[in-house]
């Protein structure tokens, strides 16, 4: 949730979900690898904790220009990804942080960290995708270190009361050794 509109556009519905008495989250994730360079800023390569392109997933890409709510589109192997840079990764960080910022402003009750499901988060933890020689890879403890940074920062952000995190370690049970 990073524009003004989304903002606006999320605050008609947590409006209608506090009237109607209920509560709502917003779930925050970064998809990293599994992305197709035309979703990115400026063209840009998908980023990841590693170059290492993930098998078997394909992504939505409108590549006639009319937009995927009107069905035109097809799915497409993802791009190759680029390792983050260590230097990067702060901005990511503090992406996550204003997401969260953004998220409480629209009216949302608080947010969950998605760390599952190879999304970016997962990807740091996971070491068949991180392949990384720096303190943000090898043992598991430096694997956690991206989740800790942005887990820290949300709470930092909006406090630690309004801040849940889905984590994965379920999901890829050979590569959290």
């Amino acid at each position: 949730m990073y524009s003004d509109a989304q903002v606006a556009g999320w605050k008609k519905v947590t409006d209608a979900v506090h009237q109607a008495g209920g509560k709502i989250f917003a779930q925050l994730w970064h998809v990293g690898r599994v992305s197709h360079h035309v979703l990115q800023p400026n063209g840009g390569t998908p980023v990841s904790s590693s170059a290492i392109q993930a098998e078997g997933v394909k992504v939505f890409v409108d590549v006639e220009g009319r937009g995927p709510e009107n069905g035109v589109g097809e799915m497409m192997q993802h791009d190759m990804p680029r390792a983050l840079r260590t230097d990067e990764i702060p901005a990511i960080v503090n992406d996550y942080a204003q997401a969260a910022r953004n998220a409480i402003a629209a009216g949302f009750d608080g947010i969950e960290l998605h760390g599952a499901n190879g999304y970016l988060i997962n990807q740091f933890i996971d070491s068949q995708a991180n392949l990384r020689d720096d303190e943000y890879g090898g043992s598991l403890h430096n694997r956690l270190r991206f989740m800790r940074e942005v887990v820290a920062a949300v709470s930092a952000a909006i406090g630690k009361e309004r801040r849940g995190h889905s984590p994965g370690a379920a999901d890829h049970p050979d590569g959290l050794s």
